[in-house]
């Protein structure tokens, strides 16, 4: 039997064409929503994550601070979680501390994160501008790590030297002033940690603080896997001290995480938005298909052929054109993906989205499904409309020729 689509000169095949353009349309905007959804945020969350760690332990004060109030024993934090260390990738100690950075003619407020050197310069390497990330091993280091930002409003170049000037913990006294080398830039496009964050090694501010050599600010704990990590956080938790808190990366950014999350509900909104007006084309194609198709199905069904039957015929035609949509939807669309990931077309401002491109990630699972899915809605409320053609009797179709 030939085709119910292929006889494009009818009212039917111009029809089903714009149920096609739809359907295409429709997986095409699909894709693209769940692609740089997904992407902004695995971006945003890896970002997040190289700033701070999966797990930031430290006391409750510490952790309600931008800055190292109370020093804590390193050995209450380490003996815990080296309890479940096939958990973690690697963990590091810190102390922040408030300075004034100045040069000749420029001063800058900061936030000086003292680290030590296990720290993983290798989680910031993708944000380095300049320079070479110190190791901190040996000697204590007079190498500054800051973000591009703070250096151009001081003018620093790398190999310069800046003044660093603490408070003085004693009231009256002048304040405590170090100098350090500028040894590399970053930029993470967190304005918040861009324009406030600076690297230095921990024992300067150990000195500054008066604290002992076992006397940190806190852990930050990166995982092998995150997928489970706010039951991790209460398992560390657990064993901890009662005056130490553990804070999960989602819960430091909180207002960061739960703006990426309204990203799934317009994703939703979209998917069933399109979904929508695919099924209004082909239910619409479908019908107009039917009806002009009238005769034939009183002649299928005076030569025995039920309503079942026939209706499956139709429904495989729907079939067809859904996947014939589909087709052409996923090309385009991953067409489109696959030109942003490599010539970047698409900007941003990252001082609004803290991504200066927008970023794609389409796992295999999540376009197999979003294809099943369409395919599925589709032809099953298709379903409604072809039930027509068990009003269409043979008798009456079949009166004239």
């Amino acid at each position: 039997m030939r085709s119910t689509t292929t006889d494009e000169s009818t009212v039917s095949g111009r029809i089903i064409k714009i149920a096609v353009l739809a359907i295409a349309m429709g997986v095409v905007m699909i894709l693209i929503a769940i692609g740089t959804s997904l992407g902004m945020q695995r971006e945003i969350k890896a970002k997040t994550i190289a700033l701070s760690g999966d797990l930031r332990i430290a006391p409750f004060e510490n952790n309600n601070s931008s800055l190292s109030v109370t020093p804590v024993d390193k050995e209450e934090i380490t003996t815990k979680i080296n309890a479940s260390s096939q958990e973690i990738s690697h963990a590091y100690p810190f102390i922040t501390k408030g300075v004034l950075l100045k040069t000749r003619s420029e001063f800058e407020g900061a936030v000086l994160k003292g680290v030590t050197e296990g720290f993983p310069w290798k989680e910031m390497s993708p944000y380095l501008t300049k320079g070479v990330f110190p190791s901190y091993a040996g000697e204590i280091s007079k190498e500054l790590v800051l973000s591009a930002t703070i250096a151009r409003k001081l003018n620093l170049a790398i190999g310069d030297r800046v003044s660093a000037y603490f408070q003085s913990e004693t009231e009256g006294r002048l304040p405590k002033i170090r100098y350090f080398i500028l040894s590399a830039t970053f930029q993470t496009g967190f304005p918040d940690f861009d324009d406030n964050y600076a690297f230095v090694d921990m024992r300067h501010l150990q000195k500054l603080n008066g604290w002992k050599e076992n006397q940190i600010g806190g852990y930050e704990v990166f995982l092998h896997d995150n997928t489970h990590l706010s039951a991790y956080a209460k398992k560390v938790y657990a064993l901890l001290p009662p005056h130490i808190d553990v804070q999960t990366v989602d819960q430091l950014y909180q207002g960061v995480f739960d703006w990426i999350a309204l990203f799934d509900f317009n994703v939703l909104i979209i998917l069933i938005v399109m979904i929508l007006v695919g099924t209004l084309n082909m239910a619409t194609a479908l019908l107009v298909l039917i009806l002009e198709r009238s005769r034939m199905i009183g002649v299928l069904k005076a030569m025995g052929a039920s309503t079942d039957q026939v209706q499956k015929i139709f429904l495989y035609n729907a079939v067809y054109i859904v996947t014939k949509g589909l087709v052409i939807g996923n090309g385009i669309g991953l067409l489109l993906l696959f030109s942003q990931v490599h010539w970047q077309w698409m900007q941003l401002d990252p001082a609004t989205y803290f991504v200066s491109t927008v970023p794609v990630h389409l796992p295999l699972h999540y376009l197999l499904g979003v294809n099943v899915l369409v395919l599925t809605i589709c032809v099953g409320l298709l379903w409604i409309p072809s039930r027509i053609i068990g009003d269409i009797e043979p008798s009456r179709v079949l009166r004239f020729r």
